[in-house]
Order: C-alpha cells, then structure tokens, then sequence
C-alpha cells in the first residue's frame, strides 16, 4: 500500500471513531512512534560502538562464558 494511500485511509478512518477509541488510538500511534525512535536510537549506539571499536582495536577484551563468568561471580543481582 503506498504511503499516502495508508496516511489518507487512516485519517478517514480516526475521523468516524468515537472519542474513547480516538484515545486508545492515540496512545498506541504513540506508543509505535516511540519505539521507532528507540530502535532508531539503539542502532545509531550500536553503529557508534562498531566504529569505536574498528579505531581502537586494543581496547577490545574477547572473553569465554568462563572466564565471563569467573570475573562477575562476585556482582550481585539487584533484582
């Protein structure tokens, strides 16, 4: 469905919702935008990350679960 076609059909169709659905509507186009904005985020983080690590090679640790787990055997879990 082209994007206009979608955004001309989602008008029609919130323009005839009663006012408690137009809500709950509402809430949830928020709620899809935020997590858009998120991931968006998340991957610019990861993108960032990736080319810090390409730059500085030698501050790159490579562990085994093992050794992984030896070093944070002694962290305790806040939850």
């Amino acid at each position: 469905m082209a994007t206009g076609m979608a955004r001309e059909l989602l008008k029609n169709e919130v323009a005839t919702l009663p006012e408690p659905i137009a809500a709950e509507m509402l809430d949830f186009v928020l709620l899809v935008k935020t997590r858009h904005a998120e991931n968006a985020f998340l991957w610019q983080q990861v993108e960032a990350t990736r080319a810090r690590r390409r730059e500085h090679p030698e501050e790159v640790v490579t562990v085994t679960a093992e050794e992984w787990d030896a070093v944070t055997a002694n962290l305790v879990s806040t939850d």
